[in-house]
């Protein structure tokens, strides 16, 4: 192999990169930091994966006598590169205008259908039992079609730390090279295009190993799964090579869309920290530690293919499941073990969203508590707890609402209408709502707080000092500066982000008449 030709693409990768990321700056085409799941201190250009399309594809067109000289048509080649083309204006739509999930899942799907009709299609399948299976064509394009959205979609959703996925391109067109360049699956097209986009990756991943200085934005993170889904199509049907190769990410984002499901979530459209590589970051591993995690199963389980047959591949493929599932059942026992119980008191979605998301939920495992009966009217309340009903579920908390009881608040706050606010009218909202949830949290929890500390306009210190007073038994007060690093503006911002409700008044009927 020309390892020359290798270092040319490479290199050409690494420049292209650096003007994609200045054409993302240009159209202001970035990953802006939020304190949440974006921790970066700056805006990260994106679109990353334009490089690594426009490399691997003008090193495809370079070597093009090589990938004409095998068992596929130029057909199967424009196929792919139409489908990798959709991707790339889809990701670009998506990372500038941040496309909704049912329009977004039109262009892998557009992008899967490309090489079909390009003529690529799964003829055999090689049984683990013995023997070949024959598989019809509308079968064929059916399995491809679901194979190349799932391969597509692991990939998306595992690019959560630097280098990730870009590392996992690298190593898995690696392994496919070298699969197909033994002499008993001898296919040099298809070992000359595994060989590019290792090259094509390999140079974008300079730039993008931790810290990154690039991302590869919606569509190089599906791009990488559709050429390694692609590869794995049209070498044969090699699909147990790549599962080998990405069977932990694959069985890590199987896990957690079937954990989304029956949590009752779009498993695509809401985003969390649970994915393998952020319970590692947990864990204490640093970026790279976790990506090497990745690396080394992925390397390990696909040089593995290299040396078994059928069975053994079947086996292998059985080990790596095995071992997801005691890694699930570990994680699930040390976040129990590691994380103690906190209720919150919740006054509305914005203000316990943010804290819950950004300060509270990775070192506890916090259960809300709405309780709030000064808001003015039944319909109030429901506006509020349908918002954190929604951000409940977005943020995977559960929530306990107490019924809405307005009289005996009226009763309580009687004779107090003309006070200021932030006077002894609200001092006695406070400590109700604060006993009615230290009551419920005593000997069930580990700690109690309240998202009313988010607020500016609320008086924090008086509310910190009746936590305090009414903590008088096992459950103790978690005093937290949910106001620290402009927190109540990333509420507000947050709370707009996903369409929650925003009120323009604390809630009793006096605040509103102010």
């Amino acid at each position: 192999m020309n390892y020359l030709f290798f270092i040319l693409i490479a290199v050409f990768s690494y420049l292209l990169t650096l003007g994609v990321m200045r054409l993302a700056m240009f159209f202001v085409v970035v990953d802006r930091p939020d304190g949440l799941r974006k921790l970066q201190t700056r805006p990260i250009p994106l679109l990353g994966g334009l490089a690594i399309f426009i490399a691997f594809f003008v090193g495809l067109y370079s070597a093009r006598t090589v990938l004409l000289s095998g068992n596929l048509e130029i057909s199967h080649w424009l196929g792919f590169l139409v489908g990798g083309l959709i991707l790339m204006i889809g990701g670009f739509l998506d990372d500038k205008y941040n496309l909704s999930p049912r329009v977004q899942i039109l262009f892998p799907i557009m992008a899967a259908l490309a090489p079909i009709l390009g003529g690529v299609s799964i003829v055999r399948l090689s049984n683990p039992l013995g023997g070949v299976i024959e598989v019809p064509m509308m079968v064929s394009a059916l399995l491809i079609i679901l194979w190349l959205l799932g391969m597509m979609y692991t990939t998306k959703l595992l690019d959560g730390v630097d280098g990730l996925v870009s590392g996992l391109g690298v190593i898995g067109a690696l392994v496919i090279f070298l699969f197909t360049s033994t002499t008993r699956y001898f296919q040099p097209d298809i070992a000359v295009a595994a060989w590019i986009f290792a090259a094509a990756c390999l140079g974008f991943l300079v730039l993008n190993y931790n810290p990154a200085k690039v991302y590869l934005g919606e569509g190089g993170s599906l791009f990488i799964g559709y050429v390694l889904g692609v590869l794995a199509v049209i070498s044969g049907g090699k699909i147990a090579i790549a599962l080998l190769i990405m069977g932990l990410p694959i069985l890590d984002v199987a896990w957690t869309i079937v954990r989304r499901l029956l949590g009752g979530k779009n498993p695509f459209r809401f985003a969390d920290r649970r994915h393998l590589h952020h319970r590692l970051l947990d864990l204490g591993l640093s970026p790279r530690q976790t990506v090497g995690v990745f690396y080394t199963f992925a390397a390990v389980f696909g040089l593995s293919g290299l040396f078994l047959q059928s069975k053994g591949k079947l086996l292998a493929l059985i080990v790596l499941l095995s071992m997801m599932l005691i890694v699930v059942v570990f994680f699930s026992w040390w976040e129990r073990k590691r994380r103690p119980s906190l209720l919150l008191q919740v006054c509305c979605a914005p203000c316990a969203s943010y804290s819950t998301l950004m300060l509270l939920k990775p070192k506890y495992r916090v259960t809300w508590y709405f309780y709030n009966p000064n808001l003015s009217s039944l319909e109030e309340y429901d506006k509020r707890l349908e918002a954190v009903k929604r951000a409940a579920k977005i943020i995977d908390v559960k929530l306990i609402a107490v019924p809405y009881e307005h009289t005996a608040w009226q009763e309580m706050v009687e004779g107090r209408e003309k006070d200021v606010e932030r006077g002894e009218r609200c001092l006695l909202c406070y400590r109700e709502r604060l006993v009615k949830a230290y009551d419920f949290a005593n000997d069930k929890y580990d700690y109690f707080s309240t998202s009313l500390l988010a607020s500016p306009y609320k008086d924090g210190e008086a509310i910190r000092r009746m936590s305090r007073e009414v903590a008088t038994g096992k459950t103790q007060f978690l005093d937290v500066n949910f106001q620290a690093n402009d927190g109540f503006r990333k509420s507000i911002a947050w709370a707009k982000e996903h369409d929650l409700y925003l009120q323009k008044y604390c809630g009793c009927e006096f605040s509103l008449r102010k």
